[in-house]
């Protein structure tokens, strides 16, 4: 695998550019045939702003795709092939529809003890970021509700129990609706879409360099992804 790493005591984006510049400069297009995949649009928005300020004169950017970016297999283009990709995995719910549609359903569990307005919000706002967390990290439903989880949130107090259940209640009614309609919570999506990645990079490898910088995040799905970017002929990861 092709792994290197920036000394912490370095500018990350600088030093990436200044790596990246003799290692991926061709003639013609030059670094415009390189594409990185980094932790976020601001990151993205840093390391243009390191380019502008190592690269002298005009130059053609590199193609930069933010790992979580709702729209990854838009920006990412034909590298992940939309169209095939967009056949076998569902769209992803509106952020806000989901909010308040959360809200809803913790309305309904909690009945006469429901929190009203904004309060009621923050909690469905809580809940879905919990949900997106455990989404990340691969874990769904089915592992939520396995004997060893029931039986630790049977020992929880008696605050902490009511919550995990009535974060369960919710999730199942969520699920329900993202089942009707058609759709699937982000993070699930953008797990299908780095597996779905790693899948057609591995049967044909990128014809132009594709590297990974500052990317972190311990998500299994990203993590599969990363090791076939490290594989790839013209391929690294930082």
């Amino acid at each position: 695998p092709q792994v290197y790493s920036i000394a912490a005591h370095r500018g990350f984006a600088d030093a990436l550019v200044a790596g990246l510049g003799p290692r991926y400069a061709e003639e013609g297009l030059g670094l415009a045939r390189l594409t990185l995949l980094l932790p976020s649009q601001r990151a993205a928005r840093t390391v243009t702003e390191a380019f502008v300020r190592l690269g002298g004169g005009g130059l053609l950017l590199p193609r930069m795709a933010g790992i979580r970016d709702l729209d990854l297999d838009e920006t990412l283009g034909a590298l992940l092939d939309p169209m095939g990709a967009g056949a076998e995995i569902p769209p992803a719910a509106d952020p806000l529809r989901r909010w308040l549609k959360l809200a809803h359903f913790l309305g309904q569990v909690k009945g006469p003890e429901a929190p009203k307005g904004a309060a009621l919000l923050r909690q469905a706002w809580a809940i879905g970021q919990t949900m997106d967390r455990l989404l990340v990290e691969g874990i769904g439903p089915d592992h939520l509700l396995s004997d060893d989880v029931i039986g630790i949130v049977g020992e929880l107090a008696g605050h902490w129990r009511e919550a995990t259940v009535d974060f369960l209640k919710v999730q199942a009614h969520w699920l329900a609706e993202l089942g009707a309609r058609g759709e699937v919570d982000a993070p699930t999506r953008r797990n299908a879409l780095f597996d779905h990645a790693a899948r057609r990079w591995s049967e044909a490898p990128p014809a132009h360099p594709l590297v990974a910088a500052g990317v972190t995040s311990a998500s299994p799905a990203l993590a599969r992804l990363l090791r076939v970017v490290s594989d790839l002929p013209r391929g690294a990861v930082i």
